[in-house]
């Protein structure tokens, strides 16, 4: 066994060298009357598309698509809440040739949502004007940033010869505009559609933009086709279908029915066991819920009697505990935690957990079939096992380029095509990855480099405590100093001076070699913290949050 930090699982099924397209089509020819995607609304509203359905609808839109001179590689920008109409619209993009470039729906700012479509010198936008035109302020902004870079275009008539505008849905107040189910009423005529190949880009992902701004990530139908889906029989999952673990090319397309609700239901925490419910009406056999949904079940662990369990639970995103780990054996049988990134998608994937257990903070476990990992020093040379440094990840359906961005992309492909996840990470005795933290969020306080993970895992073993994020907020001196901020299980009242005090006890400060160590010198307590559309705590809102309560405004400018 090497000493060195490396690690790689062997993939054992052969590659399929298809286009998604060529899968679905061989699915629904095999399976036309299956239901593959279900709606349901919290209210208990059920809208479905079975696979003929969904290819008939997708047809009749890339057909539309094609006769308005949409060409094989266009990028055509796709936005608006989980819909079935959002999956035909997706579908139809990639039926038709083009490359679906998703536009986040978190973005609300027009000028944000303009600038992705821009730099991607989109042909054509299909955009969900959300019910009762929620999302019109927005669009109308967008319209008027079009015509401002094509000033020729009429203002009145809705025609664009530039960029294309289709709504999901019919809107009360825009009316001169194509949607979608004006298109499906039209009359079918003969199109000829490209000729697609494994190699061709079918989308652009954006990233989170958790830490920063989003980058776009190109996609290929090969990688589509090749990556380590995880999910298996019907599954509940309603991750936004823009985010890289909620897309409809790993799943649907390849014939794993989905189940959603809207996005935001879960996020709220009102409604999880409506939710659930609505899992076991569906008869789901696994599902993707992130941490925090988790945390709610287990808020219900005591009165939950049903003996409906799922087979298997995924979790992603952030961090677990032992806390999440209560969900198995009373929710699921098993469950299981992904790591992975829009980048990467899923990469490695920790041993399943069958009971309520303890947890080693930050274990993703070991490599998906088909993926290399290892520790790198600053250096770029490998380190021994048990030391820290940077995860790097190879595999043929990893990462291979930012969009139009030679620069960013050279920065994180070392040689051998080996991509720089940018997390600290290292290898522990039993060949487990253990996650640290984020390099970029490394908190340097007087010179010293303090990984919040560090902190975050000391702060969670006090009763009580349901999340914690450590952030590093400006210092004129020291350049940064550790605040914590953190949110209680209900029933617990746990004051900033209570989880001072537990730090005290936990974590050396004065005493330290450096006579700071990892003491922390700020507490927040929130009821909430800020989410973005894909259910991940906004790291970068919070500390602009905590600055703010902290009144260090100051401290930023000097």
């Amino acid at each position: 066994m090497s000493e060195f930090s490396y690690l790689c699982t062997p993939r054992t099924i052969p590659y399929k060298y298809k286009t998604v397209i060529q899968i679905f089509n061989e699915m629904t020819t095999s399976f036309p009357n299956k239901e593959i995607l279900i709606y349901r609304g919290i209210d208990g509203t059920r809208e479905s598309l079975t696979c003929r359905q969904l290819q008939t609808q997708a047809t009749k839109l890339a057909g539309y698509l094609v006769r308005k001179g949409i060409k094989k590689g266009d990028k055509i920008a796709l936005s608006g809440p989980n819909t079935l109409e959002w999956v035909i619209a997706d579908l139809a993009i990639i039926m038709a040739g083009g490359v679906v470039v998703h536009v986040p729906f978190s973005n609300t700012d027009a000028r944000d949502v303009y600038e992705i479509t821009s730099f991607a010198d989109c042909k054509a936008f299909l955009i969900d004007p959300g019910r009762s035109d929620i999302y019109l302020d927005m669009i109308l902004q967008v319209i008027a940033l079009i015509r401002r870079q094509y000033p020729s275009e009429d203002s009145t008539d809705g025609d664009s010869d530039d960029l294309a505008l289709v709504f999901l849905r019919k809107s009360e107040h825009l009316t001169s505009y194509d949607d979608l189910p004006g298109i499906l009423q039209l009359n079918e005529s003969d199109v000829q559609f490209p000729t697609l190949y494994p190699e061709d880009e079918i989308v652009i992902f954006t990233t989170s933009g958790s830490t920063g701004k989003p980058k776009m990530i190109p996609k290929t139908h090969f990688y589509a086709a090749n990556n380590s889906v995880i999910f298996s029989g019907k599954t509940y999952n309603d991750r936004p279908f823009a985010w890289a673990a909620g897309p409809p090319i790993f799943t649907v397309y390849q014939g794993e029915p989905r189940v959603f609700c809207d996005s935001s239901v879960a996020t709220e925490g009102r409604n999880t066991m409506k939710i659930w419910e609505i899992i076991k009406e569906e008869q789901c056999t696994s599902a993707l819920l992130l941490p925090y949904f988790l945390l709610d079940l287990v808020a219900h662990e005591e009165n939950y009697k049903d003996p409906f369990k799922l087979n298997v639970v995924i979790t992603t995103g952030q961090p677990i505990n032992n806390l999440h780990t209560k969900v198995a054996g009373i929710f699921t049988r098993t469950l299981k935690y992904g790591y992975g990134s829009t980048e990467a998608y899923w990469n490695s994937v920790l041993s399943p957990v069958n009971t309520a257990c303890e947890m080693k903070a930050g274990d993703v476990g070991t490599p998906l079939p088909g993926f290399e990992v290892k520790i790198i020093e600053e250096d770029g040379n490998v380190l021994r096992k048990g030391e820290n440094g940077e995860l790097c990840i190879r595999g043929i359906c990893c990462f291979e380029k930012y969009y139009k961005n030679t620069e960013l992309t050279d920065a994180v492909l070392l040689p051998g095509k080996w991509f720089r996840s940018g997390d600290i990470a290292h290898i522990n005795e039993d060949d487990h990855i253990i996650i640290m933290g984020r390099k970029k969020e490394c908190i340097s306080r007087g010179t010293r480099k303090i990984l919040p993970s560090s902190i975050e895992e000391v702060v969670l073993t006090k009763n009580g405590i349901k999340i914690v994020i450590v952030v590093g907020v400006p210092d004129k001196r020291l350049y940064e100093e550790i605040c914590v901020c953190y949110v209680t299980d209900p029933q617990h009242n746990i004051s900033p001076t209570d989880v001072e005090q537990f730090c005290m006890e936990k974590l050396i400060g004065y005493d330290a070699i450096d006579g700071l160590g990892e003491m922390p010198k700020y507490f927040l307590r929130f009821h909430s913290l800020p989410m973005l559309g894909n259910g991940k705590i906004n790291k970068k809102q919070l500390r602009i949050d905590a600055i703010q309560q902290l009144e260090l405004t100051d401290e930023m400018e000097g």
